[in-house]
């Protein structure tokens, strides 16, 4: 009965991870390439959930334009082909009432997830001028790897590292998903909170491992991640959470 129960928690586990990547607090950083050393500022990009965050700190004297001036090329970011985002908005960009943005700032653009696509890569073109002159026209590369916005990561929680474990972990594994193992004796809080998803196995009524592992779930630590529980010891998960309606056994 493996294949039919994690049908159904694969897709759980896509839609609970996803609506997570897109609201987890921790900023990816991307790489920065295409800048000449003498120019005269620095640039950073972070993504943060489902925002590209570019921040330009300016040397004295000098300026971006935000938007057209009848001066320099105003700072644009184009979200390349392929990656796992898009343009949900227009470029975010702070400026005083001449349309320039100066010193440091952050520029953030909007996304929203892709249907297909991995990591990130996104194309800055803008002109640097100062009172008397713009320097050439700059395009920089910045890139967030594949790898960081790989699948959801999923804690996987049994009652033992048995072989049914075993294979659960390699189903997840084999199919995308970032896989750790842990059991309900010793499942932590903070490596919950680590995870995409938390899910949380049981086998049938009457081999779910005892009194000790049914106290160990009712124990189960408070987690901000989803949860997806199975079977008997998922329902004594949930309650002991105090979710008040759950699907029903699988």
């Amino acid at each position: 009965m493996l294949r039919p129960v994690l049908a159904f928690v694969l897709a759980s586990l896509a839609t609970a991870g996803l609506a997570a990547q897109g609201s987890s607090p921790q900023p990816a950083t991307l790489t920065v390439k295409g800048l000449p050393a003498a120019a005269p500022l620095q640039v950073a990009a972070i993504l943060q959930g489902l925002e590209l965050q570019v921040q330009v700190t300016i040397d004295a004297g000098w300026h971006l334009y935000a938007r057209d001036t009848g001066g320099g090329q105003p700072v644009q970011i184009e979200i390349g082909a392929g990656s796992a985002f898009a343009a949900a908005g227009a470029l975010k960009t702070p400026m005083d009432d001449k349309g320039q943005i100066t010193g440091s700032a952050t520029l953030a653009l909007p996304l929203q997830k892709a249907p297909a696509g991995a990591g990130l890569r996104a194309t800055m073109k803008f002109m640097v001028c100062d009172e008397l002159q713009c320097l050439p026209p700059m395009q920089l590369e910045l890139a967030l790897p594949a790898a960081r916005d790989a699948a959801p990561s999923v804690l996987l929680v049994a009652i033992d590292e048995s072989e049914r474990t075993a294979r659960i972990a390699a189903f997840l594994t084999e199919r995308g998903f970032r896989t750790d193992v842990t059991t309900y004796a010793k499942v932590q809080q903070a490596e919950c909170d680590a995870h995409d998803v938390v899910l949380a196995d049981s086998p049938t009524y009457g081999h779910f491992g005892g009194k000790g592992t049914l106290e160990d779930a009712k124990r189960f630590p408070a987690t901000a991640s989803p949860i997806v529980a199975v079977g008997f010891l998922g329902t004594q998960l949930l309650e002991s959470q105090k979710v008040a309606m759950a699907c029903g056994y699988i």
